[in-house]
């Protein structure tokens, strides 16, 4: 590690954490035209004053809402064991202050309501939400509390809360239920390597230079300090060009969000979609967490938003750039748009835990020296004509997928077992290694498809979404077929039916 400049090692981590939050709200003025201002320590508000941020009219989507401004309190704890409870949040000594967390947010959505009824209030921490809490299963991802919250009685464990929560607030009903769907909560700790992680891919979206992986200090890190003791404290798009043109970190021109697509079905915290590419299809108002809200989104919205979506897509500089941060069988489905047939060029912008993000060449399947290829078992269950396919890749999901086959697809008679030997998040090397390996897992199952005449080949992947979406650039070349989406939070550990394509 390098060791921390004089500058930045004098500084408190919560300040670090708070300048690594303000660059990741900012950088997008600079490629998107949905963030008009970013405000630290914004002067006119308290309690939700560390980052403000102000979109373009009329706002952005949140679960088929706008919003108009984000409002941020940062509360970084040098240790990272604690966590966050329902009880934290009423307790004053948590704050370290005379007022509970949550009584200083509600009296300062008093105040911001009247100018910005559109608004979120954030909190954002390094300490996880304690998963034995009571609340824990109402949070959902982008931090809101689901329906159920509001609607349990009010003399069961989470009603008791709620009544904990409105007595610390003081607010009457109306205006609690209000305060309360503006809230977020970040669910999962928000560290200082997670943020330095969104940094570098926000970095590389805007074309500037990135954070160096293993090092304890950045330019971002001191700039942004810098900013903020000379009171620097409001950014516009115009004025973070220049700075960051003055400060020499531009590194290239057009940046690579001109030439993304990006697709996203799950909601993020503190993460705008719209500020992911320059062509997005946001799909995370048609889920409630990872679960669909009807049977409809996956036949009929999916498909249509994608349609809409491709003419802009074609209008994109090549290759292009495809951010998936979606389910497995939409990555599935998008593949299949993008078939050789297209002929639109592709590069995979490829997430990895610790790492910059890579943007992968998939033109050309190879395999790295040492590989292994796929391990196919094949077992017969039945008669029936129908063909199920697992993919194990980042773990083995031979039995849970059985599991449901066996209690919900009585016409399955041949179960394709693929599976990596290396299995776990690191098992593709690269955007080659990835095609070499999407080519063969199609071949097999094609194979397999000649051989069976299958009415529907059922596939259940446990893969990285990037595979999927290559796999899926061939699926014409297997039939009608349907991708499994794993039901996560399901004590069953079931399967549930995605998105479906069929041959041409």
């Amino acid at each position: 590690m390098s060791p921390l400049p004089p500058a930045i090692g004098a500084a408190s981590a919560g300040l670090r954490y708070q300048v690594r939050f303000f660059w990741l709200q900012a950088l997008p003025m600079l490629y998107s035209s949905h963030v008009s201002k970013v405000v630290v320590e914004h002067r006119e508000f308290d309690a939700v004053d560390d980052v403000v941020v102000y979109y373009t009219p009329p706002g952005i989507n949140d679960g088929g809402a706008l919003v108009d401004v984000d409002f941020t309190q940062l509360k970084f704890h040098v240790a990272e064991s604690g966590v966050v409870d329902q009880d934290a949040i009423v307790d004053p000594d948590w704050t370290g202050t005379k007022r509970s967390l949550l009584k200083r947010f509600s009296d300062a959505w008093l105040g911001i309501r009247a100018t910005h009824p559109k608004a979120r209030l954030n909190l954002v921490t390094n300490w996880p939400w304690d998963s034995a809490s009571p609340i824990r299963p109402h949070l959902r991802d982008g931090g809101y509390l689901d329906d159920d919250f509001f609607t349990k009685s009010p003399t069961s464990e989470v009603g008791e809360i709620r009544a904990k929560w409105q007595a610390a607030c003081g607010l009457v009903d109306l205006d609690f239920h209000a305060f309360l769907k503006s809230l977020r909560f970040s669910t999962s700790a928000v560290s200082q390597a997670a943020a330095e992680e969104w940094l570098r891919d926000r970095c590389q979206l805007a074309g500037l230079m990135p954070v160096a992986p293993g090092i304890d200090w950045s330019p971002y890190d001191d700039l942004g300090k810098r900013l903020i003791e000379n009171g620097r404290t409001e950014h516009t798009p115009e004025s973070l060009g220049r700075l960051v043109r003055d400060q020499g970190l531009i590194r290239q021109a057009p940046p690579p969000f001109q030439s993304t697509l990006a697709v996203r079905s799950f909601r993020r915290f503190a993460q705008v979609p719209f500020t992911d590419g320059m062509c997005v299809v946001d799909l995370t108002d048609l889920f409630n967490g990872r679960r669909a809200i009807n049977e409809t989104v996956w036949s009929d919205d999916i498909p249509q938003r994608i349609e809409e979506t491709m003419p802009g897509i074609e209008k994109l500089a090549r290759p292009v750039h495809i951010a998936l941060d979606a389910h497995l069988s939409i990555a599935w489905y998008i593949g299949s748009r993008f078939n050789p047939k297209s002929g639109i060029p592709v590069v995979l912008r490829q997430k990895m835990k610790d790492k910059p993000v890579q943007l992968w060449d998939v033109s050309t399947p190879r395999r790295p020296d040492g590989s292994p290829e796929w391990d196919v078992t094949v077992e017969e269950v039945s008669e029936n004509p129908d063909l199920a396919v697992v993919v194990s890749v980042t773990h083995d999901s031979l039995e849970d997928a059985k599991r449901s086959i066996s209690t919900t697809l009585p016409e399955v008679g041949t179960i394709l077992h693929l599976r990596l030997p290396n299995a776990g998040p690191a098992s593709i090397a690269d955007g080659g290694h990835a095609r070499w390996l999407a080519d063969a897992l199609i071949r097999t199952v094609r194979n397999a498809v000649v051989k069976l005449r299958p009415e529907h080949t059922h596939i259940f992947p446990a893969t990285p979404v990037s595979l999927m979406f290559l796999a899926g650039q061939e699926a014409a070349a297997i039939g009608p077929t349907i991708i499994y989406e794993f039901a996560f939070g399901d004590p069953a550990r079931s399967y549930l039916p995605g998105m479906t394509t069929e041959s041409e």
